[in-house]
């Protein structure tokens, strides 16, 4: 995955996202009213989604393409494939907090209450804390990284040749606490 450079904006992507919300029908805008909005709200509607969408800084690589927002207090990264595919690797979406924001800047990844979902395309949306000093109540405390799964091939005196191993799985307990848990 290449570096990300900064994307130029190109005002007639407005118009023509603009132009593809009006020609939606009655039943989208039906989800965001609870009735079939007059011209005036539906405009405005319309408006406010290009505001934001044109007021973020866009971010392309050769595989993602990512929008930040400033969502005070965090910073808001919308990241989608070029391809439109689902990502493939969570590592893809350290780097690019790493990147964009800051290598020790935490980022959450929410899955809300039902109530709050928006899923309209293979689109991810991390919520970063710019502040490097600042920590989430969980998580370890402590680096752990792995150049290769640790392989569980059986009992000892017993193993399995290499290739019937299969990856060990669970949390790193032994090396690695829960922030937040005194133990």
């Amino acid at each position: 995955m290449n570096r990300f450079t900064r994307l130029q904006r190109d005002v007639r992507e407005d118009q023509m996202y603009r132009d593809a919300l009006l020609a939606r029908p009655p039943e989208f805008f039906r989800t965001y009213f609870g009735v079939e909005p007059d011209m005036m709200q539906k405009l405005r509607f319309v408006e406010q989604v290009i505001q934001n969408v044109s007021s973020a800084c866009v971010f392309a690589n050769d595989v993602y393409a990512v929008r930040v927002r400033n969502a005070a207090p965090f910073v808001q990264l919308e990241i989608f494939r070029h391809d439109g595919a689902p990502r493939t690797n969570w590592r893809d979406f350290q780097q690019i907090k790493n990147e964009l924001v800051g290598p020790e800047c935490e980022a959450v990844e929410l899955y809300p209450a039902e109530s709050r979902l928006v899923d309209t395309a293979n689109q991810y949306h991390l919520w970063v804390n710019p502040n490097p000093a600042y920590r989430f109540p969980v998580g370890y405390d402590r680096r752990l990284v792995l150049d290769e799964p640790v392989e569980y091939r059986g009992r000892a005196g017993e193993e399995a040749p290499r290739s019937a191993g299969r990856p060990l799985t669970g949390d790193n307990t032994a090396t690695a606490r829960p922030v937040g848990n005194p133990s």
